[in-house]
């Protein structure tokens, strides 16, 4: 499955996709409420996320190792989530 926002600007485009879902092709999702890791929260605008890139650089550190464990108990449990 791959999920992706598009912008329709045609009502014609908007009837072509709404056919596809008709057929179960696709399914159109108004409002995206991922957990995903990919696209959490709000977009940040660019002053935004360079504030958080100079925060990170200025904070503290971790081992690889813990990284990876931190990664792999966070995957539990949105996997947990989704079932």
């Amino acid at each position: 499955m791959q999920t992706l926002t598009v912008e329709i600007t045609d009502d014609n485009a908007l009837q072509m996709l709404e056919d596809m879902q008709q057929k179960h092709f696709i399914k159109i999702v108004a409002h995206q409420t991922s957990t995903s890791l990919v696209f959490p929260g709000e977009p940040l605008t660019n002053e935004e996320f360079k504030g958080w890139a100079e925060k990170r650089e200025k904070g503290e550190s971790m081992t690889l190792k813990k990284a990876k464990d931190q990664w792999a108990k966070k995957e539990k449990q949105l996997l947990a989530q989704e079932r």
